[in-house]
């Protein structure tokens, strides 16, 4: 594998000259602040020229995008104006992927180190909760900069044969692997990302020997509905915590569950017999399934929707009918928010909901409710949203995020 052979791939890959330390005269840019692993703070996202928000004009009105656009980077990641102190490509194996890791590690410490993954198949052991990870105990939480991992030439060059499992996997950043129709399931990931990606689902089971704490899953993408008896997302603590983890540009489609079932079926759920904090959804879209958009537990805490759309009642409706053979929502239309019986562990921030919300929620400022009554509040209130939302609505704030959409943003 050898070293600095893929400058010109790189730069592709960002889009920006790639600054190789010793090798070029340019000044560097400053690197982003980072959130140190373990910090009480939740990761933040680092983002683009663009800023922190794409906004359209429609009818001379300044409209928030939600979903994937783009923008969005990974925290503690270099980003395309950095130098690069080690640069490497690997086989679309997982042996050579865990050895470009520790290679980064011990060549680089405390530089940017970025690792290009050659077009290929990777193969894929499912992604249950048990299911054989395909990369195990590797890497480091104590860097200085995470990891950047990438398809060498670009998102859709490096497919998968399966679902995959990763567990404890420190200190990086895979960036542009395109998982569908597959899944991804992490287990006791420290300090790490899984970003611009499609994928049937992005779930986290804290069922290993070691707790998952600071982990973005950026621009993470299930674009598509399905008749499902089972939640599109889950997040489930099993023996051990789970801690900061921010769900940023991202967007779930709902799933339908069939007539008859009993099924509760929500589009992402918390759960576990262990806590779970600092859950952080930003400039995210959530639509939702039979039940439920989103469902908390007693157990969590410090959940906050920033920026965000959740999409119940009836409406998600305007973009996901109902498959036929689904059930009629015998149990009357979705909450966008389920949190009954739990008090302060749900807050809200510039963020709009569709339908209902349970539960006493902590803190909300700039946040709309729109088709139903708003729940109880301990510090603030929401606003009563005066208007409703057509399919070309929600084409305006939250496109389609179709596969020629994601290939242009994530080019």
């Amino acid at each position: 594998m050898p070293d600095l052979s893929r400058r010109t791939a790189l730069t592709a890959l960002l889009g920006a000259p790639l600054l190789i330390a010793g090798c070029s005269v340019a000044t560097p840019s400053p690197s982003p602040s980072a959130v140190p692993t373990g910090s009480a703070a939740p990761p933040q996202d680092l983002v683009l020229e663009d800023g922190p928000e794409l906004k359209v004009q429609t009818a001379s009105i300044t409209v928030q995008r939600f979903g994937p656009t783009g923008t969005h980077w990974p925290a503690r990641t270099p980003t395309r104006k950095d130098r690069f102190a080690f640069v490497v490509e690997a086989d679309p194996t997982w042996s050579s992927i865990a050895a470009a890791i520790e290679r980064a590690n011990a060549v680089a410490p405390n530089g940017n180190a970025a690792i290009l993954v050659r077009p290929g198949t990777l193969p894929g052991f499912g992604a249950g909760s048990t299911a054989k990870p395909v990369l195990s105990n590797v890497g480091s939480a104590r860097r200085k900069t995470r990891v950047l991992i990438s398809p060498r030439d670009g998102v859709g060059s490096v497919t998968f044969s399966a679902s995959i499992r990763l567990d404890r996997v420190r200190g990086v950043t895979f960036l542009g692997f395109w998982l569908a129709p597959y899944s991804l399931v992490l287990s006791a990931v420290q300090d790490f990302s899984w970003a611009w990606s499609k994928g049937q689902a992005f779930n986290i089971t804290g069922n290993s020997s070691e707790p998952t704490a600071d982990v973005d899953l950026v621009e993470c993408v299930t674009p598509e509905a399905r008749a499902a008896d089972a939640d599109t997302w889950a997040f489930r603590t099993a023996g051990q915590r789970i801690d900061r983890v921010a769900v940023i540009g991202s967007y779930i489609a709902p799933s339908y569950k069939a007539a008859g079932s009993s099924a509760h079926v929500d589009t992402l759920q918390l759960s576990g017999s262990e806590g779970m904090s600092g859950i952080v959804f930003r400039d995210t879209a959530i639509f939702a399934s039979t039940n439920a958009a989103f469902i908390g537990y007693p157990g969590a805490s410090d959940i906050l929707f920033d920026s965000s759309l959740v999409v119940g009642g009836r409406y998600m409706l305007d973009r996901f009918p109902l498959p036929e053979g689904a059930n009629d929502f015998t149990s009357g239309y979705p909450s966008a928010v389920n949190g009954s019986g739990t008090v302060d562990i749900l807050s809200a921030s510039g963020s709009t909901f569709y339908g209902p919300l349970r539960g006493t929620w902590k803190t909300v400022s700039g946040s709309t409710v729109i088709g139903a009554q708003a729940p109880s509040v301990t510090d603030g209130a929401f606003d009563a949203g005066a208007t409703t939302m057509s399919a070309d609505g929600f084409d305006t704030i939250s496109p389609v995020p179709t596969d020629d959409v994601l290939r242009s943003i994530w080019k």
